[in-house]
């Protein structure tokens, strides 16, 4: 199976509830893009209209490798639309607030499953109807693991550890799968010449790694306040994806101690393994589908969780304990605190089975439509639609 062959095979189109009128300070867009993250995005849009960064808001986090539709404000921004190939702002009005997470209510997806084997297309057509019937574990995705490093762990873990110099190495010198030729080639620079500053600075390109070089020039043991001039929004996307693999082993180990072990299954994320529930019966799945687990933070108390000992001990083999998880320096980003359902439903599933054009084998394709609240991950409908129960039925952790 081959999924994202090409951008417009993942569309994701947001649905948003922000209210849009003709009053208000905030400009009001649909925001279209292939090959850009958000945040990207909306710096080159800040720097377009000459604009603060922090007037332009928007409500979630879309894929880069996708085609994706987004709504997002600017505060005093322009009443026009811009626009070029790969980056497309449609002005729709105004409105009297900026756009929040509040204003998602979900986000409708297409999605194009290419060059499918026979066995891959039997598995999915049996389990279309089980989606449709049970839904899907609420797990963040191997996408917001990109702070994740096989060897050295979560870019968040060694900051909250206030190992400073790690999480700058780890952040601007350590090599990811997806790293362009010139991103390596920069970080291989810091890799090689990592404490003799003022070498990395006349090696590297102008770049935000490179003004955090300039600072260690001057104070070139400081990793501590060099850690504070890391972009911000940066730093809280790790903080979001330490937490988020947090929760999921918590979720993963709740399924544990709730299904039967026939009612249980894997699958495997970047990170390590999880848990699928597969089948349920009536009253487990009902017990599931009403329950919500916190993401976990120093803010919190064990009780605040659906299993207060099961998550002690999960954190405890995880090497946590949960007054650790709160950020000390800088403290401008936090972990977030909020409750996520740890299951959910799967709308308007439908799944066309055609000849895929792009195939020289002469195997099909499968396009899927269908409705996830904010914050769920397509590529679990994936996953699971694909799973070979028989394969990969295991409780060993």
């Amino acid at each position: 199976m081959k999924l994202r062959r090409n951008p417009e095979d993942f569309e994701v189109i947001e649905k948003c509830t922000l209210p849009v009128g003709n009053s208000g300070s905030f400009a009001v867009y649909e925001l279209q893009k292939r090959g850009w993250t958000t945040l990207d995005a909306l710096d080159r849009l800040a720097r377009q209209f000459g604009l603060p960064r922090k007037n332009i808001q928007h409500a979630g986090m879309k894929d880069r490798h996708a085609v994706t539709t987004q709504r997002i404000t600017i505060r005093n921004g322009p009443r026009r639309s811009y626009g070029d190939d790969s980056l497309t702002l449609t002005y729709l009005g105004q409105s009297t607030r900026e756009i929040s997470a509040d204003d998602l209510s979900g986000n409708a997806f297409r999605l194009v499953l290419r060059a499918l084997t026979e066995e891959e297309q039997r598995r999915a057509e049996t389990t279309l109807p089980e989606i449709q019937q049970a839904g899907i574990p609420n797990y963040f995705d191997d996408q917001r693991f990109g702070s994740w490093f096989p060897d050295h762990g979560f870019i968040a873990a060694a900051w909250i550890r206030e190992d400073y110099e790690k999480a700058l190495h780890l952040t601007f010198a350590e090599h990811e799968p997806l790293d362009d030729a010139e991103e390596r080639e920069q970080k291989e620079i810091l890799r090689d010449h990592w404490g003799n500053w003022m070498e990395c600075k006349q090696l590297l390109s102008r770049s935000h790694r490179r003004s955090i070089v300039t600072y260690l020039c001057d104070h070139p043991t400081d990793f501590k306040r060099a850690w504070e001039c890391v972009n911000g929004d940066l730093r809280g996307l790790f903080l979001s994806a330490l937490q988020s693999d947090i929760w999921n082993q918590i979720v993963s180990d709740r399924f544990q101690n709730v299904c039967p072990a026939d009612q249980l299954t894997t699958f495997s994320l970047r990170t390590g393994p999880v848990r699928v529930p597969v089948q349920l019966d009536p009253e487990i799945k009902s017990r599931l589908w009403k329950e919500h687990c916190p993401l976990p933070s120093g803010r919190l108390q064990l009780e605040d969780f659906p299993d207060p000992q099961q998550t002690e001990q999960t954190l405890t083999r995880l090497g946590w304990k949960l007054r650790d998880l709160k950020v000390k320096f800088p403290r401008d980003r936090f972990f977030s605190r909020s409750r996520r359902p740890v299951m959910i439903p799967v709308s308007d599933l439908s799944g066309d089975f055609a000849s895929d054009e792009l195939d020289a084998g002469g195997r099909n394709r499968l396009t899927l439509r269908f409705t996830l609240p904010r914050g769920a991950y397509a590529t679990m409908v994936v996953k699971r639609l694909l799973l070979d129960e028989q394969q990969e039925a295991s409780n060993d952790f």
